[in-house]
């Protein structure tokens, strides 16, 4: 499976901001379509109605709440089978899947600390609502010398940006991870390499050379999706 390019088409015209969740939501997106795609028994119960997902979806354990980008579960009872495309669009009754989707495009070494976090924050809560349930992680991580944030007025000059990526990437690494449905971490995890300066949209690219995962890497776009099905296929 090539890496999303509908979320590359989405950085390319509509760019990034980091105050919009938009671009998660392209991503959200791609990776349900790519889910469908490449996994046979979550492809089969969506195209029976039994599977559903949501975007920006509220997670509710006892008093805490933990907004997740996208959740893939099951639909409550009477729902129909999708009319158009793969899979409906609705809240899930019960989470099965739940990924967490986030970006590091300048500031890296600021913005990763923050980003692991939220990875393990993420699992902690997914598993405490389901210790069964799927706890997903994708980090996208911008590997331009340069980038313009629409937050100001000067374009920022990512100095080394190799070995800030190189960073960012043994940090997402470094997030827990579960051998097994027990224990704690997330199940699946992921990252995307990209070059964006957010000025000109045509050299907005997938980078896929190192130091971004190559096929074969545990953390590789491919690899995600394998694990997300085997461990579906395996719990449910």
């Amino acid at each position: 499976m090539a890496l999303p390019e509908a979320f590359l088409d989405h950085l390319r015209e509509k760019g990034y901001h980091p105050r919009s969740n938009k671009h998660s939501d392209a991503l959200a997106e791609a990776i349900v379509h790519d889910l469908v795609a490449t996994c046979p028994p979550i492809a089969e119960r969506a195209a029976a109605g039994q599977l559903v997902y949501a975007l920006n979806f509220h997670l509710l354990y006892s008093n805490s709440e933990w907004n997740t980008d996208l959740a893939i579960g099951i639909p409550p009872p009477g729902t129909a089978p999708p009319v158009e495309g793969s899979i409906r669009r609705a809240p899930p009754s019960t989470v099965q899947i739940a990924i967490e989707l986030k970006s590091v495009m300048t500031e890296h070494r600021k913005a990763v600390k923050n980003r692991k976090r939220d990875f393990e924050a993420h699992h902690g809560h997914v598993h405490s609502y389901s210790p069964g349930a799927i706890a997903g992680g994708v980090m996208v991580v911008n590997a331009s010398p340069t980038f313009k944030s629409p937050l100001r007025t000067e374009v920022t000059d990512h100095r080394d940006v190799r070995a800030l990526v190189i960073h960012c990437l043994r940090e997402m690494r470094n997030v827990n991870m579960r051998s097994s449905g027990t224990g704690e971490g997330l199940d699946a995890k992921a990252a995307v390499v990209v070059a964006m300066d957010n000025i000109d949209p045509a050299s907005t690219s997938y980078v896929t050379s190192a130091p971004a995962p190559p096929v074969g890497d545990p953390m590789h776009y491919d690899a995600f999706l394998q694990r997300l099905c085997s461990q579906f296929s395996s719990r449910f």
